[in-house]
């Protein structure tokens, strides 16, 4: 088998997992089933064994398929390693560095951070990619990205993925200019039966903030509308004087531009808790090495823990 075509077909290998379905598969590739199914079929001829089953319409992974995937994910994380290190020796332009975050951490947090560890550094390619943290988290296994800075929730991590907890920041809450509040401190009720933006359900974010308003309150705020980020979720606090809970780096700004106004709830304490991911294998160039120092010494600086 050839090198070249031994990694498509653990590429085509590892998308079948992801989608559970040939169909999807071959449709995210733009190409015929049966091509994908061929892939398939010659990795599991390459390998002797079986490695899915077909459980109604999706496909499942048997026991020796289990194990090829994991071999799949660390050759191909290699891979693209490899890929990318040849491409900064050959660039001369002082090497690359990959990082992914969770959507609030990668659009307030970490562009100072960066721009700032990039002037003294112009030869440097630094690329920062914003996702949920579970495309996060994929993107460091896969070799996609070097590191990841996320929002943590205490989940359960592979083996092969290292975590470190480097800043708990405060969440707070804040709402339009409008809203109509009695004067002063809000009473937790009170403060909970406002009109509420949010995110998502499903968000990381939004799950940890509704996990924590639990253990405070049995009412359960009340939300108009929800976005996938911050940014209109501000913006729509602010025109139609409805509330959010939003960490302290996000809404900042706004609070002290009159944009925002903050509520305070005498016994409310929320935080977010922001995390560093990378592979344990992992091999940091230089200059990755000194960007995860530069945003762990900065994230630790302003932590409240």
């Amino acid at each position: 088998m050839e090198a070249q075509l031994s990694l498509k077909r653990l590429e085509v290998f590892r998308l079948v997992v992801e989608e559970g379905t040939v169909t999807r598969a071959a449709e995210v590739l733009m190409v015929a089933q049966p091509a994908v199914s061929g892939q398939l079929r010659a990795l599991e001829s390459w390998l002797g064994a079986k490695l899915f089953v077909r459980r109604g319409n999706s496909m499942v992974l048997t026991e020796a398929g289990v194990r090829a995937d994991a071999w799949a994910k660390e050759v191909l994380a290699s891979a693209a390693q490899v890929k990318r290190d040849v491409v900064e020796l050959s660039s001369g332009q002082g090497g690359a560095a990959s990082i992914a975050s969770s959507m609030a951490v990668g659009s307030y947090l970490l562009p100072p951070i960066l721009s700032r560890f990039q002037r003294g550094r112009p030869g440097a390619d630094i690329t920062l990619s914003s996702a949920q943290p579970n495309d996060a988290l994929r993107a460091v296994e896969t070799g996609e990205a070097d590191f990841a800075v996320v929002s943590w929730d205490q989940r359960h991590l592979p083996e092969t993925i290292s975590v470190e907890v480097v800043r708990t920041e405060p969440i707070i809450l804040c709402a339009g200019p409008g809203i109509a509040v009695p004067p002063g401190e809000l009473t937790m009720d009170q403060a909970l039966r406002l009109p509420f933006v949010g995110a998502p359900r499903e968000v990381i974010y939004q799950r940890n903030l509704m996990e924590q308003l639990t253990r405070h309150s049995n009412v359960e705020p009340r939300f108009i509308i929800r976005f996938g980020h911050a940014e209109p979720m501000k913006q729509a606090a602010a025109d139609n004087g409805w509330a959010l809970f939003a960490p302290r780096y996000v809404v900042g700004a706004d609070i002290t531009a009159g944009r925002l106004r903050e509520l305070i709830v005498p016994g409310l304490e929320l935080s977010e808790r922001i995390a560093l991911l990378w592979r344990r294998d992992k091999y940091f160039s230089p200059l990755q090495n000194a960007a995860v120092e530069e945003i762990r010494r900065v994230l630790r600086s302003d932590a409240t823990e």
